[in-house]
């Protein structure tokens, strides 16, 4: 008899669990009868809405859709200098621009080199590793050294980079 009930509590459970919205009502003989109230109500309307959409439709016909004009064709354009008829727009040549002084292009100002770290004959340089001989804008990565590194550029012009800010929390010594 446990056994009967255990199994009887588990379906009705479960079947609680699949649809919470159903009321279930159990018999005495162990069955389990599940009733659905708002269930036919919905599916009534639905297919209401199916039946609304079914008859066909009356559109345009065929011919009509035949006799319209193409909607992307273009009007023939007017050349510039000859008279247009009227109701036309006058299309004007565009101005010349002859006496009109040009625009000067903002300069553009590059960051300033600055060299953030040094480790193996490699120098970080503005967040991009360069080694020897490598160029750098203008410039040719001469030397690297200790706490610098040299820079020469044309016509021997030279230009010294300091690291420009030491950690004191990192202390990194070789032998």
């Amino acid at each position: 008899m446990k056994t009967l009930f255990t199994i009887t509590f588990i379906a009705l459970a479960t079947l609680y669990a699949a649809f919470p919205s159903a009321p279930i009502t159990p018999s005495t003989d162990g069955t389990v009868t599940v009733i659905q109230a708002n269930g036919d109500k919905e599916l009534a309307w639905v297919d209401e809405q199916i039946q609304a959409i079914l008859p066909a439709r009356i559109g345009i016909s065929d011919a009509m859709v035949g006799s319209l004009g193409d909607p992307i064709k273009l009007k023939k354009p007017v050349r510039i200098g000859s008279v247009p008829p009227i109701g036309t727009p006058v299309l004007f040549a565009p101005p010349k621009l002859a006496g009109v002084p040009k625009i000067a292009l903002p300069k553009i100002v590059e960051e300033p080199l600055r060299l953030q770290a040094l480790i193996n004959k490699s120098a970080l340089i503005n967040g991009k590793w360069y080694k020897l001989n490598d160029s750098i804008r203008t410039y040719t990565l001469s030397e690297i050294r200790f706490n610098s590194v040299l820079l020469t550029g044309k016509a021997d012009q030279k230009l010294i980079l300091f690291l420009s800010k030491q950690n004191t929390n990192i202390k990194i010594t070789t032998k």
